[in-house]
């Protein structure tokens, strides 16, 4: 289970952000997950952890609310799937966790972002975005 296209995209949106230890340095991210295959492939592209490894960080906990780097607190697209705009709404998200507006969902804190969103068939093109409502 690996994506290069998802590992390329990655590396130049953490290239930008500064970012040399993703699952560190980030806070809390929004990752496509329309179906439940996808979050073990995504982890490991996005290097939130080793290959071959996404189900022992699931099993972990460390991507839960509470851990270290809790993904999808908003449900993500497993909850509800607006197809052409997953990407987008991953977005929105990550703006209310850095703006301290996601209510229930929110993670303390939050001050850097991940929003991954995807097209092609399993993903074959990937977006990677890095927030932060920190000034650079």
């Amino acid at each position: 289970t690996y994506s290069a296209a998802l590992e390329t995209a990655a590396k130049k949106a953490y290239k930008m952000a500064g970012i040399r230890n993703p699952f560190k340095q980030i806070d809390v991210a929004e990752v496509y997950d329309a179906f439940s295959y996808m979050e073990l492939m995504w982890y490991e592209g996005l290097g939130f952890c080793d290959r071959g490894k996404g189900g022992k960080l699931v099993e972990s906990g460390k991507t839960q609310m509470g851990g270290e780097l809790p993904v999808n607190p908003s449900g993500g697209v497993l909850s509800a799937h607006p197809v052409q705009v997953a990407g987008l709404a991953r977005i929105a998200e990550a703006v209310l966790q850095l703006r301290g507006e996601a209510g229930g969902r929110q993670v303390p804190g939050a001050k850097t972002a991940l929003a991954h969103g995807i097209t092609g068939i399993c993903g074959q093109t990937h977006c990677v975005w890095v927030l932060s409502n920190e000034e650079a």
